[in-house]
């Protein structure tokens, strides 16, 4: 039994409900709970019991087995209120329900079951990405949190931006116009084309995703170009 007498009466019920005859099991249940809550050191737990029983068993005057069927549901409710870390409990109180639980086979299942459960539904969901895929091969992905940054060795080809999600953003060709610097910018000599080593230049493409959002750019470079994507911005 649970050393927290404030809830001395759960780990009873418990072993109730378990019980080939859960029916008569749960009667001698209330009565075993009503005599030790007329000892001193368990009048507050059978306070929270019939607090319990009053909030489960509403209304009054149901049949047997929709008493423990109710009974059954308050207590799983509790284990979703522990798993969840919505138990209004103290520490104390929430480590002795636990506790309680495990102690019984069948509810420690139950309790596991639903952890499991819990712990599934509330596992965190994978954060979206931006894919940038060359014909149909991915070649990177971006987070899309912050500025999500670049991609290199871009060559002239067909490309599509899309979400990890499959949310295709963008598709087209881009050519040597777009991505390879002496197609660019003809008019430039190759001393300044040296300078992208080192220095973004100006775009040659600039394209919104997301309704402007995000935004793409393509920048040539001596051998192939590379791709950008900002949040928010078109200069």
């Amino acid at each position: 039994m649970s050393n927290n007498k404030g809830l001395y009466f759960i780990p009873i019920i418990a072993r109730a409900l378990s019980h080939d005859d859960p029916k008569r099991a749960m009667e001698d249940a209330f009565d075993e709970i009503k005599e030790l809550g007329s000892q001193p050191e368990y009048a507050g737990g059978y306070q929270q019991f019939l607090e319990f029983v009053n909030e489960t068993l509403k209304p009054s005057g149901l049949e047997a087995e929709r008493k423990k069927q109710l009974i059954s549901n308050a207590l799983q409710r509790l284990m979703y209120d522990l798993v969840t870390d919505t138990f209004k409990g103290n520490h104390e109180q929430k480590n002795a329900l636990i506790d309680a639980f495990k102690a019984n086979p069948e509810w420690s299942a139950k309790y596991e079951r639903i952890k499991k459960e819990a712990q599934d539904f509330l596992a965190p969901v994978e954060p979206i990405e931006i894919e940038v895929f060359k014909n149909e091969n991915n070649i990177g992905s971006l987070s899309i949190s912050d500025d999500p940054g670049s991609i290199s060795s871009i060559f002239p080809d067909r490309y599509s931006i899309r979400l990890s999600n499959g949310r295709v953003l963008w598709e087209g060709d881009l050519t040597q116009k777009d991505v390879i610097w002496t197609y660019a910018f003809p008019e430039k000599d190759l001393a300044m084309a040296a300078e992208t080593e080192t220095m973004d230049p100006h775009p040659t493409k600039t394209i919104p995703l997301l309704g402007g959002e995000i935004i793409l750019f393509v920048y040539a470079g001596l051998e192939s170009g590379k791709l950008t994507i900002k949040h928010g911005q078109t200069t």
